[in-house]
């Protein structure tokens, strides 16, 4: 069998990928599975876990992907309250829910919290501490609470 070529493996990644942001909006990341990707992308369950051997391997390569589409849903220039309000209006959104879903999975599903959890937390603090300052850490602490609760609700 011929050996395939960079570009048609990118290809590959990128419809596996495109995917998984779906399925992870859509179905959430718990429901998703390489089954459920295979029967999207065409591409075999084999060939999909040759590219991304553990699931975890998916959050960790859609890292920035995932957090663009959390902070989109965000306003970033009307001051702290406008974040606050703006992240519970959010809180309705399907999309942006399923990003928190996917967040506070890998905080609580392993002993030591993975990187793309503490990635995720870590820039949620940075932004709000270089857009709103030091008063909107207990808004974002309070914000994800929130924001846990209303998901199991």
């Amino acid at each position: 069998m011929p050996k395939r070529s960079k570009e048609d493996t990118e290809i590959t990644i990128q419809t596996i990928m495109d995917a998984v942001v779906d399925q992870i909006l859509t179905l959430g990341y718990d429901k998703m599975s390489y089954t459920t990707l295979s029967k999207q992308t065409g591409i075999s369950r084999t060939g999909i876990s040759h590219h991304f051997p553990k699931k975890q391997d998916f959050a960790t390569a859609l890292d920035g992907r995932i957090f663009r589409l959390f902070v989109e849903k965000l306003d970033l220039d009307n001051g702290l309250a406008g974040f606050s309000s703006s992240w519970i209006a959010a809180l309705d959104d399907e999309k942006f829910k399923a990003t928190l879903r996917l967040l506070f999975h890998h905080i609580a599903s392993s002993e030591t919290t993975s990187e793309f959890a503490k990635r995720g937390i870590d820039r949620l603090y940075d932004l709000c501490l270089e857009r709103f300052g030091e008063e909107s850490q207990k808004e974002l602490e309070w914000l994800l609470g929130k924001s846990l609760i209303s998901l199991v609700r």
